[in-house]
């Protein structure tokens, strides 16, 4: 396969990625109005800051059209500009886009830390109410920030990155370098023509690496710890047990789902260039698994959590109904001017 054929690939899996997750992400945000079930608590408020978040997430990577290509043991993770502005306005955006990235996946951890709490230790659901919740919140974010600002300033180009790149861009993919902005993820400076590992990048991964360790930790911990829980649970209502097994369902699909198109592309992504394997253009199976994400996350909530389901279906066939109901009343109309005519 050409490299060049990744600009299509990626562009057709932004598209897709950006349509599912508008509606998926809308969807939900509709039926946590319009259903606010009382067994949810304050997970309600955890699904729509995620929903949000989403929405943003995906509108900054269908602006930036990101390429992810392996070369000279470095991750270059390019944009494509839209518009004209600085190197420096490139780079902050291109951080900005790695932090969401890391927000996503935080994100994720505290949404298990609250089915944990809520089937392992309810008393301390407290711990997610008032200020409690906007601290988890903005915990969340701070660690996307610093995932971020480690991009922006651990990683700066340098003279053999930016010979790559412009090599990258001109042999792989035929891109105008002006309109072109990155950030360099490499672990090896060179000094008389001799290879060594650049402290500063070093410390970089390895922050980025406590991240994601956290995180997925703390994903598979909670998980199943809730999953015992929730099977050894006997003295809960009908109705409360009911939901918890639906979220748990969830839970399983949401463990499964974000371990294949993020935890496992972006863990590979990281070790290629360490141990020297240049894998090139094939980086951007990760720019593709990651632009479906935001979209396939809802999707997985709206069809296994019953109240939802049956929702939605009730509205989708009330509007169809009262589609039908106008498209009658119209047909009729027409019927009546055309026997008053005759």
């Amino acid at each position: 396969m050409s490299d060049r054929h990744w600009l299509e690939i990626t562009t057709y899996s932004d598209h897709v990625g950006f349509t599912i997750s508008t509606i998926a992400n809308f969807t939900l945000l509709f039926l946590l109005a319009v259903r606010p079930t009382k067994a949810l608590g304050s997970y309600r408020y955890l699904m729509i800051s995620f929903c949000v978040f989403s929405l943003f997430y995906t509108s900054i990577e269908t602006f930036l059209r990101p390429l992810i290509h392996i070369y000279d043991n470095t991750i270059f993770v390019i944009q494509r500009k839209r518009f004209d502005y600085s190197e420096t306005t490139a780079r902050a955006i291109s951080s900005t886009y790695c932090g969401c990235y890391a927000m996503s996946f935080t994100l994720f951890a505290v949404h298990f830390v609250y089915r944990y709490y809520a089937a392992c230790k309810p008393d301390n659901l407290r711990y997610f109410q008032g200020f409690y919740f906007v601290s988890w919140v903005l915990g969340a974010m701070l660690v996307a920030g610093s995932w971020g600002f480690a991009a922006f300033v651990l990683y700066p180009e340098t003279e053999r990155t930016k010979a790559a790149l412009l090599h990258v861009i001109k042999t792989s993919y035929d891109l105008d370098p002006y309109w072109i902005g990155n950030v360099p993820y490499s672990y090896w400076r060179t000094e008389n023509e001799v290879e060594y590992l650049n402290p500063r990048n070093v410390i970089g991964i390895l922050q980025h690496g406590v991240i994601m360790t956290v995180s997925f930790g703390t994903v598979f911990y909670c998980g199943y710890q809730t999953h015992k829980t929730i099977q050894a649970t006997r003295g809960v209502s009908d109705r409360t047990r009911e939901l918890q097994n639906q979220l748990f369902k969830a839970l399983v699909l949401q463990t499964i789902i974000p371990t294949f198109l993020m935890y496992l592309p972006t863990t590979m992504l990281f070790v290629t260039p360490f141990v020297g394997l240049n894998i090139g253009c094939y980086g951007n199976i990760t720019t593709a698994t990651v632009h479906l994400y935001p979209g396939i996350d809802p999707l997985v909530l709206i069809f296994l959590i019953k109240d939802f389901r049956k929702t939605l279906m009730k509205s989708m066939c009330f509007w169809s109904a009262a589609n039908r109901r106008i498209d009658t009343s119209a047909t009729m109309k027409s019927y009546h001017l055309s026997s008053s005519k005759a």
